[in-house]
């Protein structure tokens, strides 16, 4: 069985354009669980570094400035 498309997409989208790869990454998820195919784990390393790298390059501007 092949790897869910949208489940790579949001990979790849959560290291370029976080927002768009937690978006791609809750759906991929969704499909996955939904349908049964590969990528599980893919959309779920999609959510984690999108949200973790969108904490980092809006969280910590935001401490450092004081706000």
């Amino acid at each position: 069985m092949a790897y869910n498309k949208m489940a790579i997409a949001a990979l790849v989208c959560a290291v370029l354009v976080p927002p768009f790869g937690i978006l791609m990454g809750h759906i991929a998820w969704a499909q996955t669980g939904r349908t049964g195919q590969r990528g599980h784990g893919l959309a779920l390393a999609a959510l984690v570094i999108g949200y973790v790298e969108l904490l980092v390059l809006c969280g910590i501007p935001i401490v450092a400035l004081g706000f």
